[in-house]
């Protein structure tokens, strides 16, 4: 009876290991794991790998960073310690995306960042809101990525009056997380929370009503210097009950029933 919202089993760390990865996650008893993609490359291989496992179901998206590709390739400022993201036609992948959506069960990964690029802000904006009218138009749940912007994503949410989205690994003050789960929205925890105060005084204030799991994956894991992944989510669970101060089969049940209302599984 555990979830995971936020996979991304299209990644490098995973290649080669996809299907033992999707069956580790069945044995520790994942019902569902939902697979995000990015960009071109990984929101075409992610319909591939989810034809392959009824429970891994797919959400198609474009990332903050590859959203601003073209502009980033074009400023010639990139100075992180990973390679920049590979310039795209974006709306005609947002094209793409639209034309998939009876496939899908959320629109995501989407949102904005302000933590790796502070410039364009206007490049992520754009994409971000196009997605958003994707989801809409065809009745989607949206999964955000909101670092250091956490209460921009809220406002936008706001006045684009969406009624079904998550912010995954939520990073932003208690209190405007509070006021994300006021508005109906749902706000997904890694396993990191095992040893990361912030998700565990999130799992423990917040309504359980609005409470998701994700692994994030291969990021975010319980253990320091080890990949995540799905079968983890079990470990995270646990230290969410525990933060909260319930069984872990309450909060298991809790979890999984916001799961199947939000996604519709």
């Amino acid at each position: 009876m555990y979830v995971d919202v936020h996979a991304h089993l299209i990644h490098p760390k995973f290649a080669g290991e996809e299907d033992d990865v999707a069956v580790r996650a069945k044995n520790k008893g994942l019902d569902f794991v939902i697979v995000n993609g990015l960009e071109p490359v990984s929101n075409r291989a992610v319909l591939e790998l989810c034809e392959k496992y009824d429970h891994l179901l797919p959400a198609l998206g474009i990332y903050p960073l590859d959203a601003m590709a073209q502009e980033i390739a074009e400023s010639g400022t990139w100075s992180h310690p990973f390679p920049a993201p590979t310039p795209f036609d974006v709306d005609a992948e947002i094209d793409f995306i639209d034309s998939q959506a009876h496939r899908l069960v959320a629109i995501g990964e989407i949102g904005l960042d302000q933590h790796w690029v502070k410039d364009h802000p206007d490049a992520q904006e754009r994409v971000f809101r196009k997605l958003v009218s994707v989801a809409q138009k065809h009745d989607l749940p949206i999964i955000i990525h909101s670092r250091k912007t956490e209460r921009r994503c809220f406002e936008i949410l706001q006045e684009m009056e969406v009624k079904k989205a998550d912010f995954h690994c939520y990073g932003g003050k208690l209190k405007l997380a509070k006021q994300i789960a006021a508005a109906g929205y749902y706000l997904s925890i890694p396993p990191v929370v095992v040893k990361a105060e912030s998700f565990q005084r999130i799992s423990q204030e917040l309504p359980i009503e609005q409470l998701l799991t994700e692994t994030d994956c291969p990021y975010m894991g319980p253990d320091p210097g080890e990949r995540n992944e799905p079968a983890n989510v079990p470990r995270g669970v646990e230290a969410m009950a525990k933060a909260r101060g319930i069984s872990t089969e309450e909060m298991a049940g809790a979890i999984r029933e916001n799961f199947k209302n939000l996604f519709g599984h």
